[in-house]
């Protein structure tokens, strides 16, 4: 439980609580201005080192019961404290005597009252003193207890948010793959039908169209953050595709200040959107549907408005319930929290989703870097 370093710092507080009770048996000495005798000098010292040995045994006592409750450690530190004054009351009884003999022999030996009396003052306060030492190991093992658990829970945070951080991962790049099938499907229906009428220049556009598209958004990666310039890009990518099924019928219109080009945004995001103005607005009338992509910064947020004229109002709850709305709002909701999320209307004229998000662009990043 204990590593070196914290072996050291134990010995070393051992070695200063008893050299302090050592230095206080001589203070009266001191303090009177008389020098202790040979025998009293040697006998405090021996009772100082006893105490440095036996400290070892309290601190092996407090290893052993560290998986008990508070009670039982702080009752065996007790015993144990008991246990150790007694023993050294005892040896101090033994070799007093002869030490009085051999250093002092001029001085009254005492008797045996005053012998009890002697040593039962000497282990109710030796007692103290280990039951001091036993305190303050256990106070060392339990902050070394509560660093150690800190330092688990600190781990099993990390752990957790680390498989959070996956499990969120996994589920963006799940949402993000979830392409709308109807999209590939009409698209090749749509070549399908070039080719049956014979205009192959058509359908040979169409497929070339339809492999850049696919290039670009199956190589990019599901969690990553492309520029709203991108995303446009991949768009008009998309819109061509469908200029050639819906020629006339379908008109497009982008509105983007240049200072927000840069700004940061999931990728794939607003392909969804675009997808259902076709599918409910333009796919469904023979008039010319402009559809409308526009970005503008408010505040500190980045808000785009796709909207179109198609008065497919009567198809509100269709969209509202789809796939590509439910999709973005789960991916803005993992990535920014309250921060993010979209919003669906049917207005007079049309249909209008708005989706906003924290605005950060590429320069912002750079410059914090």
């Amino acid at each position: 439980m204990f590593k070196t370093k914290e072996f050291r710092q134990i010995a070393l507080l051992t070695v200063v609580l008893w050299t302090v009770d050592v230095a206080l048996f001589f203070a009266p000495n001191a303090v009177a201005g008389a020098a202790p005798g040979a025998a009293s000098t040697i006998r405090i010292a021996l009772i100082g080192l006893a105490g440095i040995l036996l400290s070892g045994l309290v601190f092996t006592v407090v290893y052993r019961v560290s998986a008990l409750s508070s009670p039982a450690r702080y009752t065996a530190v007790i015993l144990a404290s008991i246990l150790c004054g007694g023993m050294v009351a005892g040896m101090d009884l033994i070799v007093q005597e002869p030490l009085r003999r051999l250093l002092s022999p001029a001085a009254t030996p005492l008797n045996e009252d005053q012998l009890t009396i002697h040593g039962l003052t000497n282990w109710i306060g030796l007692a103290w003193i280990f039951g001091l030492t036993g305190v303050l190991f256990l106070l060392l093992q339990s902050n070394r207890i509560v660093q150690q658990r800190d330092r688990d829970l600190a781990s099993a945070h990390a752990a957790a948010l680390q498989a959070q951080n996956a499990a969120t991962a996994a589920r963006l790049a799940a949402l993000r793959y979830q392409l709308n099938p109807h999209f590939l499907f009409n698209t090749l229906n749509a070549v399908s039908s070039a080719v049956v009428n014979q205009r192959n220049d058509e359908a040979e556009t169409m497929l070339s169209r339809l492999a850049d598209f696919l290039r670009v958004t199956l190589a990019a990666d599901p969690e990553a953050m492309v520029l709203l310039e991108e995303e446009l890009e991949t768009l008009h990518a998309y819109l061509a595709i469908e200029g050639e099924r819906f020629r006339e019928r379908l008109g497009v219109r982008f509105i983007c200040p240049p200072d927000l080009l840069r700004a940061e945004i999931p990728s794939f995001l607003l392909q969804p959107l675009v997808e259902n103005s076709i599918k409910h607005a333009v796919a469904r009338t023979i008039r010319t549907v402009t559809l409308s992509v526009e970005a503008r910064q408010e505040a500190e947020q980045l808000v785009i408005v796709v909207e179109d004229d198609g008065q497919a109002s009567v198809a509100a709850e269709a969209r509202r319930g789809g796939v590509g709305i439910a999709n973005i709002a789960q991916r803005l909701a993992a990535l920014y929290g309250a921060n993010g999320g979209i919003e669906t209307e049917a207005i007079s004229t049309g249909y209008r989703t708005t989706i906003h998000l924290p605005l950060q662009r590429r320069e912002d990043q750079a410059l914090a870097a």
